[in-house]
């Protein structure tokens, strides 16, 4: 409702107050930590074509766009688009950088919002509204917003955590698609091009997601929060970007 509304406005407006004090280009985020409500995707793809909110929703049969004519068109949509994949989701605005999005699976969300090099945080308001008329905001109004500044160099991925330094990157980056577009790698909605090292075949699970696969090379159109459970599968060596210029074609045993 409103209250709630106007309590999460007043709550980033405290946070945004000053100017960000370091000199660097990196951009910082403000990020939270939010209940989904758990039944809120049934209904969500169908929620936000009533609103007229471009939609992306990704069926076993294919990718359904509504509202814009390519996923590029969606994704630079300024007053905000939905990407559904399964049970992940994401909900962004402000075009291309995002300036927010909400994005998770059900139960489970991260709010992040990009902070302007003085200190704003743009249109937070109607980003919130936004999410307030999807039914995604908690039902409490309560946000623990904190600052996150993106490192400079690559973070390593967990020991248990199979992927290379870029995929690890991706997975723990506040803006998946602006890091995507920097790093070179594909990406499809909330899906991601890699290929895997393998000594055995993969959990069945991610067999929706193989593309091609020879001499222990498997190759995977993934959503991205599914990167950290591919890096944990027994049988991977190691998940990382495909080699250029084309994935997956062995030469001589070396792909």
């Amino acid at each position: 409702g409103d209250a709630m509304r106007v309590m999460l406005v007043i709550l980033v407006a405290a946070l945004a107050g000053g100017p960000v004090t370091a000199m660097g280009e990196l951009p910082t985020y403000l990020w939270a930590e939010v209940s989904v409500p758990e039944s809120v995707l049934s209904g969500l793809t169908e929620e936000a074509q009533t609103m007229s909110l471009p939609t992306a929703h990704w069926r076993p049969e294919g990718m359904e766009i509504s509202g814009a004519e390519s996923l590029a068109e969606l994704e630079s949509a300024e007053q905000g688009y939905l990407l559904v994949d399964g049970p992940f989701f994401l909900v962004g605005w402000g075009g291309t950088p995002t300036a927010a999005m909400l994005r998770g699976r059900e139960g489970a969300g991260e709010l992040i919002l990009r902070r302007e090099a003085n200190g704003a945080v743009p249109q937070v308001a109607a980003f919130l509204d936004l999410l307030d008329q999807l039914g995604l905001l908690p039902e409490n109004g309560a946000l623990d917003l904190t600052e996150r500044e993106v490192p400079i160099k690559l973070p390593r991925s967990p020991e248990d955590v199979r992927l290379d330094s870029v995929l690890w990157a991706l997975v723990v980056h506040p803006d998946w698609f602006g890091f995507a577009e920097a790093q070179g790698l594909e990406r499809v909605g909330l899906r991601v091009r890699v290929v895997a090292e393998t000594d055995g075949d993969l959990d069945e699970a991610f067999e929706p997601f193989i593309e091609a696969s020879s001499n222990a090379l498997v190759e995977l159109l993934i959503p991205i929060p599914l990167l950290p459970e591919l890096g944990r599968d027994p049988s991977v060596l190691l998940v990382r970007e495909p080699f250029r210029p084309h994935p997956a074609q062995p030469v001589g045993g070396d792909a």
